[in-house]
């Protein structure tokens, strides 16, 4: 075994017995619905969208809050196809974060009791709950 591979094992298993994480090149993104939209947060609602599927839409309340975050999933994880994510609370404007990201769409906030809330991929699959 060369230095070079003996260092890396080394420091791979260092940070692991330290409780750490090691990210991979290529791999996914680690972020959770509830580290997007902060502390307080918890996950309420989710749908999937899309074949497969392509990505989760979800709906996360602390309170009145309402936060709204979409993820890419599986094979779709890093490609350059559309994703979005929006939330508008009753009597309210729509709020919306749409881009060709990587890996999420959001956080999309607003503070109301009732919400209408959903997601897309791409041009071509959507999806929404509208109880408002």
């Amino acid at each position: 075994m060369s230095k070079n591979r003996t260092y890396v094992m080394g420091a791979t298993a260092m940070a692991l017995a330290l409780g750490g994480t090691i990210a991979l090149a290529g791999t996914a993104n680690a972020a959770t619905p509830q580290s997007v939209c902060g502390s307080g947060y918890t996950v309420r609602a989710s749908h999937a969208i899309g074949e497969g599927p392509n990505a989760r839409v979800y709906l996360l309340r602390d309170g009145n809050r309402a936060c709204v975050v979409n993820f890419k999933t599986g094979g779709s994880v890093g490609n350059s196809v559309g994703i979005g994510a929006w939330v508008q609370g009753l009597g309210g404007s729509r709020s919306a974060d749409e881009g060709a990201y990587k890996y999420y769409a959001g956080p999309v906030k607003v503070t109301s009791s009732c919400v209408n809330w959903g997601g897309n991929y791409g041009p071509e699959y959507r999806w929404s709950n509208s109880p408002c």
